[in-house]
């Protein structure tokens, strides 16, 4: 078995600096200063082989690391309802991925994922939907539609925590897929270019 190896990522990083007045400080002035005037960086988990299961890292826009909270992103400017597909639900030795395939013309639909704790309630345009797993994974894009075969709630074989998946809600607007979870409790974002996709993961 190969070791495996960590691969350089693209990350959001926070960075502090610190105003010194003019001639420098002195010991003194810096052990008045606040303990916390420096923000320390973001603890993350370096990308793997693994992780990107077969993923060129020169495809890799975006990665939000693994969270229990929920995930937002807003919609680009000028954005109009762009075509979402579910391509694939996967399982990967150490998560669940399901990948969402976007329009390459339109500017990016903006999107929210969480996992919901016990019965979720959906809104959609046409009345809201209810969703009775003990746990899912919910994803909305905004503004998006389906593919007009895109609605159903039908059993994954090929993952080990989602047990079933489909799209609950395409109003025109929003397009809301949830995922029933066996298990799993953070997820991870990557966006990919060439074409746009947009990777949603569980563990």
């Amino acid at each position: 078995m190969f070791p495996r190896r960590a691969l350089p990522t693209f990350a959001v990083m926070l960075a502090a600096t610190a105003v010194a007045a003019c001639g420098g400080t002195s010991d003194g002035d810096a052990e008045s200063m606040p303990s916390d005037t420096f923000i320390k960086p973001l603890a993350r988990e370096p990308l793997t082989e693994a992780d990107l299961a077969g993923i060129p890292l020169s495809e890799l826009a975006l990665e939000v690391p693994w969270t229990a909270n929920r995930i937002t992103r807003d919609a680009a400017a000028g954005a109009s309802a762009a075509s979402v597909g579910v391509v694939d639900v996967v399982a990967h030795e150490a998560f669940d991925r399901a990948t969402f395939l976007l329009d390459e013309g339109p500017p990016a639909p903006g999107y929210g994922i969480a996992i919901a704790d016990g019965p979720a309630t959906v809104p959609c345009g046409d009345g809201d939907r209810n969703l009775a797993a003990p746990r899912s994974l919910i994803v909305t894009f905004s503004p998006a539609q389906a593919p007009a075969d895109g609605e159903s709630w039908t059993p994954v074989a090929s993952a080990t925590r989602m047990v079933r998946s489909g799209v609950v809600c395409d109003d025109g607007t929003s397009v809301v897929w949830a995922a029933e979870l066996a298990r799993g409790a953070e997820v991870r974002v990557l966006e990919l270019r060439g074409p746009s996709r947009v990777l949603v993961d569980v563990r």
